[in-house]
């Protein structure tokens, strides 16, 4: 009996989970990503940011508020009543750094509700760090600031230094990734003149 009742409540207990899973995987789920027309620009120059919202659930979300605070202490926002499934809003703008170093690109922040109008219902979703995947780990104490959120601002000297040293440096791996790729190509075309040759020589005789 005491079995019984046990694997009830067990019972139970799993369709209750099972049915919560299905309630919480139809809510709508944003997903806030963001980019930059580049990953270091010359001084004076514009670097576009874009922040995208695209909404992966399955039902819409609503009163959606996308927000972004910049350094300088302007506010950038974009606002849509309702996101539908699959769909997205976009943010754009352009910024001119005016010193030289690095220019800080903070995360854009989003709010919005699961019902509309409905306050009790909001959640909230922040965008990734530019340049997170560039990020070297060095522990979890530490964090690498070098390029992780953040654009590096250049002397045109430096700039052209920087995109000179990248070319060289596309042309010398694509030249090691094609050698070894053509290399039993030029081995068998060596072979082939090769025999070609010894069949001439044996035709002459």
């Amino acid at each position: 009996m005491f079995r019984k009742l046990l694997l009830s409540v067990v019972l139970l207990a799993l369709v209750a989970t099972f049915a919560c899973a299905q309630v919480e995987s139809t809510d709508p789920l944003l997903l806030v990503s963001k980019r930059t027309s580049s990953d270091d620009i010359v001084l004076g120059a514009e670097v576009e940011v874009v922040v995208e919202v695209r909404n992966l659930g399955q039902s819409p979300a609503f009163d959606v508020v996308l927000e972004e605070l910049l350094v300088d202490g302007t506010e950038k926002k974009e606002e849509a009543e309702m996101l539908a499934p699959s769909a997205a809003i976009e943010l754009r703008y352009t910024v001119v750094p005016t010193t030289l170093g690095r220019y800080k690109v903070g995360v854009a922040h989003v709010t919005y509700n699961v019902e509309q109008g409905n306050a009790a219902t909001q959640r909230r979703a922040v965008s990734n760090v530019i340049h997170e995947e560039k990020a070297f780990y060095r522990g979890e104490a530490a964090d690498d600031m070098s390029v992780r959120g953040v654009v590096s601002v250049l002397t045109e000297e430096e700039y052209g230094h920087v995109h000179a040293s990248y070319v060289k440096e596309t042309i010398a791996y694509v030249f090691l990734g094609v050698t070894p790729a053509f290399f039993p190509y030029v081995l068998y075309s060596m072979k082939r003149t090769q025999v070609g040759q010894l069949l001439r020589q044996s035709k002459r005789k």
